[in-house]
């Protein structure tokens, strides 16, 4: 994660199997910073066993034209979005899970 690892608080840890598919959501509270100005650091994954995306959410740095907080799809697009919380955040990456058939 960096270099404050031991500075980050864990806050969801979730991992679901739907046998062809999964989801992994990962959240940490971090210390504010430039990277991270709203001190939260997460991962919402959705994807197929085989190393597919069906749709991420996730505020990690990599994508330059991105806003801080996006959604990955699986057409490879990249979506910002709005966050309001992470408690939100992780409802609409559920409803999202369910939208495609899942029993979450």
């Amino acid at each position: 994660m960096g270099g404050n690892d031991e500075e980050a608080a864990p806050l969801i840890s979730v991992t679901k199997d739907f046998g062809e598919t999964y989801a992994e959501v990962r959240a940490w509270a971090v210390p504010e910073s430039d990277r991270y100005p709203d001190g939260l650091k997460y991962s919402m994954q959705y994807g197929t066993t085989d190393g597919e995306t069906i749709v991420r959410y996730d505020n990690f740095p990599d994508h330059p034209d991105a806003a801080p907080h996006h959604k990955h799809l699986a057409d490879e697009t990249v979506q910002d979005v709005e966050v309001e919380g992470i408690e939100a955040l992780f409802d609409r990456f559920k409803a999202e899970v369910r939208n495609h058939g899942e029993h979450w």
